[in-house]
């Protein structure tokens, strides 16, 4: 299995672990791997072969073979938030909250359905075995729009309600890179 690095991903994470005062940073690249994890344990399940992983400066990629049928597909595409759900409830149970709300906040961000997130991909697969291709891609276009601008909407509001202009442009950058990139011809 190859795996590829970049420099990137290297010296985010240094600085990100570096810069970090309150060692929640720690926290969060390990609900990540965790979340990444999931994922490789439902492909073991459902054999499907592993491509290649790609340790990007703000992401971790999985490359994999289709999957066999739709189950199995929705299955590994959602393993990994339901990793860390699953994490979050059994956390908030033991009374580790800090644990609990990052599992929480990175499983419920994953199911947003955006075509780069878990979430769009299931939503993608489960889409193209309803419907025609370009009407699957149709539907999740209008769902990604959707949830972008309800994301946006969110951050008005917070600005409306706290001041708060620094999380607005957060926010707008965030929509702009999850955008999903018109296909060239």
């Amino acid at each position: 299995m190859p795996v590829e690095t970049g420099f990137g991903f290297f010296l985010s994470l240094s600085i990100f672990l570096l810069m970090d005062q309150t060692g929640i940073g720690v926290l969060c690249v390990s609900v990540a791997l965790l979340h990444e994890l999931g994922h490789l344990i439902a492909m073991a399940l459902f054999r499907v072969k592993l491509v290649r992983v790609r340790l990007q400066t703000l992401e971790i990629g999985i490359e994999r073979q289709e999957a066999r049928s739709l189950m199995s597909e929705l299955c590994i595409d959602l393993a990994g938030p339901a990793v860390n759900l699953l994490l979050a409830a059994v956390c908030y149970r033991w009374g580790s909250m800090g644990f609990s709300a990052i599992n929480c906040a990175l499983g419920l961000f994953e199911l947003c359905p955006l075509p780069m997130l878990d979430g769009g991909q299931a939503l993608s697969a489960l889409c193209q075995r309803l419907f025609t291709l370009e009407r699957a891609g149709k539907i999740c276009m209008a769902v990604s729009v959707c949830t972008l601008l309800l994301i946006l909407a969110g951050g008005v509001l917070l600005v409306v309600l706290d001041r708060n202009f620094s999380l607005l442009v957060l926010l707008a950058a965030l929509a702009l890179a999850l955008c999903p990139a018109k296909k060239r011809k």
